[in-house]
């Protein structure tokens, strides 16, 4: 799909149209999903080389796979233009969704991070948040039409599995699974997610 850069007005008119199923396309989560977030940090979880994206037509773009991830797949189903990487925008951003995603980071802040800096969930939602209060009343004039926008865009996650394979596995770097036994990290990692899940702020108007 080719992407055309459009004014506020033309970016509004493009999420409205029939040709998407929705305005927009909110992606979050870990290697599974990052599009290239990760290439912008200090770290080495990077898929910035060959042969990842030897099948795609971008190449190389951070994505740890040979082409197309997921959440690709899934905008081009909804006729939206791929969520780019949030930290690779400069200036206002797309309306039609961005990817927050960080391959090695997880629900834990410490997960991951002997690799180098990555936006663990926590951090992922912050960003999130910041486009909210501080982009988004940019293109729209009143909560409610932000809420509308918001309640009608889709969001997609994948986290959790980094918190085992870079954290409670490995023995050699972490003592978390001398501190929890397997079910009470497991609720460990869910009292996490719901109290983050909690200050995503997905209707502004109340």
């Amino acid at each position: 799909m080719k992407v055309i850069k459009k004014t506020s007005a033309e970016q509004r008119a493009f999420i409205n149209s029939d040709s998407t199923a929705a305005p927009a396309l909110y992606v979050f989560g870990d290697s599974l999903f990052d599009s290239g977030n990760n290439n912008l940090l200090p770290t080495l979880a990077k898929a910035d080389f060959r042969p990842y994206g030897v099948n795609f037509d971008r190449g190389a773009t951070g994505r740890f796979t040979d082409g197309k991830i997921i959440p690709d797949l899934i905008a081009e189903f909804l006729g939206l233009p791929f969520s780019p990487p949030y930290l690779s925008i400069r200036g206002s951003p797309k309306l039609t969704g961005l990817n927050f995603a960080s391959a090695s980071c997880g629900i834990l802040p410490e997960t991951g991070n002997y690799l180098g800096k990555c936006l663990n969930f926590a951090e992922q939602i912050d960003l999130f948040n910041h486009t909210i209060e501080l982009e988004l009343p940019k293109h729209y004039k009143t909560s409610s039409e932000v809420s509308n926008y918001l309640s009608k865009s889709v969001f997609v996650i994948t986290i959790g599995s980094n918190d085992y394979v870079n954290n409670y596995l490995d023995s050699r770097l972490y003592d978390t699974n001398q501190r929890y036994d397997p079910q009470s990290f497991a609720g460990l990692l869910v009292d996490k997610l719901f109290l983050q899940f909690q200050v995503m702020p997905l209707n502004p108007a109340t």
